[in-house]
């Protein structure tokens, strides 16, 4: 067998063994159980930007040594030596593990080996489903014989989960296996996903007439500024207005819920841009109250824009929708805490751009700025603050708007 190269240094006093990471071999099985790739990504990146300043300062990068056995082979570690390799560092903390190496022709051994030295790695639901399946395979590959059910149970109890989660994740992975990643993320329950799945509650997708159509004619800069402008003004007289409770000024416009800001803010751009839209000569009509009514539905034309409004949280701002999906022109606000903030997208959206969120009567939609600007940064058009991509991270600035009467 041969043995990988080892460099022997002084450390704090004590003789301590370093290598390559790029020597250093993986084991298959690791990979083909931790599949989740975005968290594994973001863990590896994590790591990556603690060994930069470590190696910064001098210091040994991983404080955790990589177990591996004398070829080379990791034990314990994967993450560690990728996060490494991205980091570019020449050396990191090795241990021989005295630990007997698995023999890669009995397969259920081999699981066992790689899970009992990964006890602190995070679990996601379809990580945990894969260790599942490919156990069950690997018992009856070994030992010719289904997995006796006390075992079994055993190790649903390890994964902290039952097994009814467990079928419901192997129906998601056959049927659907984009929504494994959404439940990763925290984006979508597996009760949910599951529906989805199996049909349940079916998503209705409405679409515009004219996909295609080129609105840049109607909603021109200029009819954009007057909209936004109007607004502001009308909201900030209304923040202002004040009521006397025992002597004392009271301004209850200011002491409204987030909910209720973004629900006026949404009623103000559906009137006011109405009226605008009607000034310049357009046939249009605001909403009139029903659910099903169009934001602002252009008669002539015989299309809709909708209007969709959320407080600014960044990168992760997300406008919430209901349960179907309506195909087409958006206007999406989202706004400071002190309202005087703004970022604002008029854009298409297609069904792709909607996530779904909840369950049961209370699933909808909702529409993340990191859909929509991997979807159509090549169309949207930026009112008021700007979305971008630096170093692969989507940055989203807002834009103060001045007060004109």
């Amino acid at each position: 067998m041969k043995k990988i190269k080892l460099i022997k240094r002084k450390v704090k006093g004590y003789d301590r063994y370093f290598a390559n990471p790029r020597d250093l071999i993986p084991r298959k099985m690791n990979k083909d159980i931790y599949t989740n790739e975005d968290e594994e990504k973001r863990t590896q990146h994590s790591i990556a930007e603690d060994y930069k300043k470590k190696g910064k300062d001098g210091l040994v990068p991983n404080e955790q040594p990589i177990m591996i056995w004398p070829d080379g082979t990791i034990d314990a570690g994967h993450t560690r030596r990728e996060g490494a390799i991205i980091a570019d560092v020449e050396e990191v903390w090795v241990v021989i593990t005295d630990k007997p190496k698995s023999d890669p022709d009995k397969p259920y051994s081999e699981i066992q080996s790689v899970t009992s030295s990964n006890i602190y790695r995070k679990m996601t639901p379809s990580v945990k489903l894969q260790e599942y399946t490919l156990s069950e395979k690997a018992y009856f590959d070994e030992y010719g014989i289904n997995r006796p059910k006390k075992e079994r149970d055993e190790h649903i109890k390890k994964l902290d989960t039952c097994k009814q989660t467990l079928d419901q994740l192997a129906v998601i992975k056959r049927e659907k296996p984009e929504l494994l990643s959404k439940i990763d993320n925290q984006e979508m329950s597996i009760k949910g996903a599951y529906d989805d799945a199996m049909g349940v509650n079916k998503t209705k997708v409405y679409s515009s007439p004219n996909l295609k159509r080129d609105w840049s004619e109607i909603y021109t800069g200029d009819i954009f500024t007057t909209i936004m402008n109007r607004i502001y003004n009308t909201l900030q007289r209304t923040l202002g207005i004040d009521t006397m409770i025992n002597g004392e000024e009271f301004y209850p416009f200011r002491e409204f819920t987030t909910a209720s800001i973004s629900a006026i803010l949404s009623h103000l751009t559906e009137h006011i841009g109405a009226e605008v839209l009607r000034s310049e000569g357009h046939d249009v009509t605001a909403a009139g109250g029903d659910n099903s009514d169009p934001d602002i539905r252009h008669n002539d034309i015989d299309d809709r824009v909708e209007i969709k409004v959320t407080k600014f949280d960044g990168s992760q701002t997300k406008w919430k929708s209901g349960r179907a999906i309506r195909e087409g022109q958006y206007i999406l606000i989202s706004y400071s805490q002190e309202l005087d903030r703004y970022f604002v997208l008029f854009t298409q959206l297609l069904e792709k751009d909607f996530t779904k969120s909840g369950s049961g009567i209370m699933s909808g939609h909702v529409i993340k700025i990191k859909d929509v600007y991997e979807n159509h940064k090549d169309s949207f058009k930026e009112v008021y603050g700007e979305v971008y991509e630096d170093r692969g991270k989507i940055v989203v600035s807002m834009e103060k708007i001045k007060w004109k009467n």
